[in-house]
């Protein structure tokens, strides 16, 4: 993916929040769709690309929630150089492999932002572990592949 691509797929990822966020989620389970971007570019760019990726997606993301601002770039800059880090220990260009990656990023991810977040009430953070970020990122894993198999259709044509 080309820089020019990722900056388009950025604005498409963060039109797509910004307008059909709401209408993409299933009862309190949202996608998170920044950490797909991440992950994508971490596995194709390695960890500067990875923490750059993070970076930019967390901060765009950080200007929609009403969390710490910066906490949603340092845990998606932690997920992109980690993945990126590791991308030549796994074969991934399998998707199989790739849905396991997001949704074993997505735990992490929501492990480092709500124990932060939730640092003082650690009854939700465990709650918010077992039930919402479980549904999260099975539904983040399913909406993250079939993005990696449009991308991928979309660069082959």
């Amino acid at each position: 993916m080309s820089k020019f691509r990722f900056i388009v797929l950025l604005l498409i990822l963060f039109f797509t929040h910004l307008l059909f966020y709401q209408y993409l989620a299933l009862g309190e389970i949202y996608p998170d769709l920044f950490l797909v971007l991440v992950v994508y570019c971490a596995l194709r760019w390695g960890p500067v690309g990875g923490s750059f990726s993070g970076f930019l997606s967390g901060i765009v993301q950080d200007s929609f929630s009403y969390t710490y601002f910066g906490l949603h770039a340092l845990t998606k800059i932690i997920i992109g150089f980690s993945i990126g880090k590791m991308r030549h220990s796994f074969f991934s260009n399998r998707y199989i492999v790739q849905a396991a990656i997001i949704l074993l990023s997505k735990i992490i991810h929501d492990a480092i932002f709500y124990g932060v977040y939730l640092f003082r009430a650690p009854g939700g953070f465990w709650e918010q572990m077992f039930f919402k970020t479980s549904l999260s990122s099975l539904y983040t894993c399913f909406l993250g592949i079939a993005i990696y198999i449009l991308i991928d259709f979309k660069s082959s044509s």
